[in-house]
């Protein structure tokens, strides 16, 4: 197979509301990350370990990459390799700087725990980065490379990094390689997709998924770490989620409809909860937020979500969608 833009140019209606997923679960997670009465099962594992919430951020990334290669050469056919490549370039660097700013300023209040400063968007926009220069290649000579990319940063890790990225949050700079194998992962599941072909695409989940869980021993799944087992799992669990979403829209459109609502403007609403979050982070009142009774997070969490949930309704009732 070849990079396909087969796609349409209507918005996929599977693809928002499985992105909606994916961003409501992480403004919830970020919600709850600081709240001591919330269970660790509802919070990413500290290092070694696997919870519900570290399929979220790779979820949200093979989102980008089901998109990413069919948007790209649209607009290379429409505008030409130069402008295309200067397009992506400054969409990723903005990317990497609206998060700086937002993880610098997480750091300044004390929310780092302690870590390296690197953030979700960082990760994103360094693989949008790196991902771009491959999309031109067959979708087996890209399989190839995230191999070869996750391989080859796993055994780095264990050589030299292991120490660095331990202290730094979601893997560092470094672990932006294997952030980068799950968003090339994607572009293959895309061009699988868009292709038609879905038992090579089932196929190649089932597999992914089956190696994943094999490499935990030699290579403990780890979020923390970007570890290649982890990598293997989410990558395929999304893949899989995402073709049941998409059987599921096909037959009811209207079935998950609410979830479009949140994937419409993921953007927008991510740095949105980013302000709305300092109403329980910056007061300096243990009570309010991070020592409060479940209760008392439960409430301030509706309003949290009714909020942001409101401002995105608003935005998708104008057909307004906000992008880089």
């Amino acid at each position: 197979m070849t990079p396909t833009d087969s796609t349409p140019k209507e918005r996929l209606v599977a693809l928002d509301q499985f992105r909606g997923l994916a961003i409501l679960l992480m403004l919830l997670a970020n919600y709850m990350e600081h709240i001591r009465a919330v269970p660790p099962f509802l919070k990413h594992a500290p290092d070694l370990g696997l919870t519900i919430i570290d399929f979220i951020a790779p979820a949200f990334l093979f989102a980008v990459g089901i998109g990413f290669g069919a948007s790209v050469l649209r607009r290379r056919n429409r505008d030409g390799l130069g402008k295309t490549t200067q397009h992506v370039a400054t969409r990723a660097m903005a990317l990497v700087g609206i998060g700086a700013l937002f993880t610098v300023g997480e750091h300044s209040y004390g929310f780092g725990a302690g870590l390296a400063p690197w953030g979700v968007l960082q990760a994103i926009g360094v693989s949008i980065l790196l991902t771009y220069p491959t999309l031109y290649l067959p979708t087996l000579a890209r399989l190839g490379v995230a191999l070869a990319l996750v391989f080859g940063y796993q055994a780095l890790l264990d050589a030299f990094w292991l120490e660095t990225v331990v202290r730094s949050s979601h893997a560092g700079i470094q672990g932006s390689l294997s952030w980068t194998s799950v968003l090339l992962f994607a572009t293959v599941y895309s061009d699988l997709f868009h292709g038609k072909n879905r038992r090579a695409y089932l196929l190649l989940a089932l597999a992914m998924l089956a190696a994943g869980l094999a490499l935990c021993g030699p290579f403990p799944v780890s979020k923390h770490r970007m570890s290649v087992s982890f990598v293997f799992i989410v990558t395929a669990s999304a893949a899989l989620v995402f073709a049941g979403m998409d059987a599921v829209a096909r037959r009811r459109e209207r079935a998950l409809a609410f979830l479009g609502v949140w994937g419409t403007n993921p953007l927008v609403l991510y740095i949105s909860q980013l302000f709305l979050l300092g109403a329980f982070l910056v007061p300096a009142a243990p009570w309010w937020h991070t020592a409060g009774p479940i209760w008392l997070a439960v409430v301030q969490g509706a309003i949290y979500l009714g909020i942001l949930y409101a401002w995105g309704a608003w935005l998708h009732r104008k057909r307004v969608y906000i992008s880089l």
